[in-house]
């Protein structure tokens, strides 16, 4: 049922481009991973060899004077990514491989865009950076889990201008729209109380004497009892040096037991991409910690390490074809109880079309 209606409004979309300009771009992906965790003194060691899928279309909609539309159709997976020979089958008698992973909304918005302003409504894009991960994933805060579980995108409303020379840009994320609190028997506990819980996402960025500073406060409204962190930090884009591009970020978190458990967290991160013979080299290296508010309990520290080489094997107006072999290491350690380790090897095969 939900591939029909995403077919029929992907349908209504082409018919209406008499009326619009309607501009499709995407990209597909397949990916075989070595997966090899290591649980150091407290567990063994596993290897694993998998594969992955991904398809996402991209619609936009220009209807004049600013005013656009744009979608994103996917897999609503961790990254967008399927298993292959996972997901719905078609039959009780299917063999595994029939399987099929199924299409979402990963975003769907609207919005009004000039030189000076603009705004945006529904699921939104809220591009990755380590203050998210850290803000709403505090636990696993250095494993990109922003881009993993929420896809980079998120709903709510977002309005950006440009302010003293630089762009002002907030977002209102609706984490959580239960409505009112109802007692056991139905009845409403207080209509003004709700469960519902929001987080403002602003940032300024400005480019200073050749480096581009980001700023960037995220703030959870939410009911006492429920999880409300502060995170604060900021981007730093350097100049080229040797041909890369060279950047970092800074992050604070905190959670008072006002809400809920009580904990602090930092995060760092430096990164470089540049052109390195025939491709490009993309790394980055993370470390963070997570500081429980209570001195029976051990802090965890947490680093990830990402190096990626992207070739092109063809490239036009039309598009481009890619291979990016990757490696990744994930570990996590608390003191007495946690050694972990994740290593993935990856090989990506890329399609763009545009």
């Amino acid at each position: 049922m939900r591939n029909l209606f995403t077919a029929t409004i992907l349908l209504t979309i082409i018919i209406t481009g008499a009326y619009a300009d309607i501009i499709m771009t995407g990209d597909a992906r397949v990916r075989p991973r070595l997966d090899i965790v290591d649980l150091g003194s407290y567990g063994n060691r596993t290897d694993n060899i998998y594969y992955f899928y991904r398809a996402r279309l991209n619609i936009a909609a220009d209807i004049g004077d600013g005013y656009f539309f744009k979608t994103q159709l996917g897999y609503n997976g961790a990254a967008n990514f399927a298993k292959f020979g996972t997901g719905t089958l078609p039959t009780g008698i299917s063999l595994p491989s029939a399987g099929r992973s199924e299409v979402s909304f990963m975003e769907v918005y609207f919005g009004h865009q000039s030189k000076t302003y603009g705004w945006a409504a529904g699921i939104i894009p809220v591009p990755h950076n380590p203050l998210l991960d850290m803000h709403f994933y505090p636990g696993k805060m250095a494993n990109i889990p922003w881009i993993l579980y929420n896809n980079a995108a998120a709903s709510g409303f977002d309005f950006n201008t440009m302010l003293a020379g630089g762009k002002f840009d907030v977002k209102l994320l609706v984490d959580n729209n239960d409505g009112v609190k109802v007692s056991s028997e139905g009845d409403v506990i207080d209509s003004l109380t709700t469960t519902d819980q929001y987080t403002l996402d602003a940032s300024y960025s400005r480019a200073l004497g050749g480096l581009k500073v980001t700023p960037q406060l995220l703030m959870t409204l939410a009911d006492d009892g429920d999880s409300a962190p502060m995170t604060y930090g900021a981007g730093l884009a350097l100049p080229k040096v040797a041909g890369f591009g060279v950047s970092a970020y800074v992050g604070m978190t905190t959670q008072s037991a006002e809400n809920t458990d009580a904990y602090t967290g930092w995060i760092t991160r430096a990164k470089l991409v540049g052109k390195l013979g025939p491709g490009t080299l993309t790394a980055w290296y993370d470390m963070a910690a997570y500081t429980p508010d209570d001195d029976s309990l051990e802090p965890t520290n947490t680093s990830f390490m990402w190096i990626c080489y992207s070739y092109t094997l063809h490239n036009s107006d039309k598009g481009a074809v890619t291979l990016a072999p990757t490696y990744r290491l994930y570990t996590q350690k608390t003191e007495g109880s946690l050694d972990y380790a994740r290593s993935n090897i990856e090989l990506t095969t890329q399609i763009t079309f545009r």
